[in-house]
């Protein structure tokens, strides 16, 4: 089962997905969250690891790569750099689908396809083509953590630049046109096909748990009825 944690950079969505995965765990259904531990390796060892992911990918599924390249530079990218960037990205996440057992276990992704090709429509002069959006696999369950933006920009303010440096570099105007992206793919393929769950984060511990409590009984649900 591939659960995609969606949201604008500072949401926490690694923090929820560490939650999450520890909740499922004491329930006895097997979790893993490769995108977040590659994501927050050390920068040699993250990079290696997203190369191998998007290699893995380019060798097992070669025609598909050729159409993510083609896809991505479709979107008249603002730059050589944002064009690498958002390429290797979208390809590092097609890999962790290829890469990791989903059978009998629940795969959370911080970084997923929706991410990804969010990221693409970040720094693009126009967006991915439909064709190739409904052609992406579509994950069981897709969690949208939602941060009003004070507390997102209050959380990307402490944080090492990083992933999220395109953002944090100018955080207001940058995360309106982040939200954009991401709103302009929830209502598209490969989305539209996939159920998608609604979690606020703005600091409520109390709160949060609530929502977790209930998104654990739901994927336990999904998880017993797949097995």
């Amino acid at each position: 089962m591939i659960i995609e944690l969606i949201g604008l950079p500072g949401c926490g969505k690694s923090h929820i997905s560490v939650l999450l995965a520890e909740r499922l765990r004491n329930a006895d259904i097997p979790a893993s969250e490769p995108s977040r531990r590659i994501g927050h390796g050390r920068p040699l060892s993250r990079l290696a690891a997203k190369s191998a992911c998007a290699l893995a990918f380019l060798l097992l599924h070669p025609i598909n790569t050729i159409r993510t390249v083609l896809a991505v530079a479709h979107t008249r990218q603002t730059s050589l750099k944002n064009l690498a960037k958002s390429l290797f990205n979208l390809l590092f996440v097609r890999g962790l689908f290829v890469l990791f057992p989903q059978k009998n276990r629940v795969v959370l992704l911080d970084q997923g396809l929706v991410q990804g090709c969010a990221s693409v429509h970040f720094s693009a002069s126009r967006p991915l083509a439909q064709g190739f959006l409904a052609s992406l696999p579509v994950p069981e369950l897709v969690l949208y953590i939602r941060a009003d933006r004070e507390t997102v920009i209050r959380r990307l303010g402490k944080r090492v630049t990083g992933a999220g440096s395109r953002v944090e570099k100018n955080p207001i105007a940058q995360l309106t046109r982040y939200a954009e992206a991401l709103e302009s793919l929830t209502d598209r393929p490969p989305l539209e096909a996939a159920r998608i769950i609604e979690m606020w984060n703005n600091g409520d511990s109390k709160t949060l748990d609530k929502e977790l409590d209930a998104v654990v009984e739901e994927l336990t649900k999904m998880y017993k009825s797949s097995v």
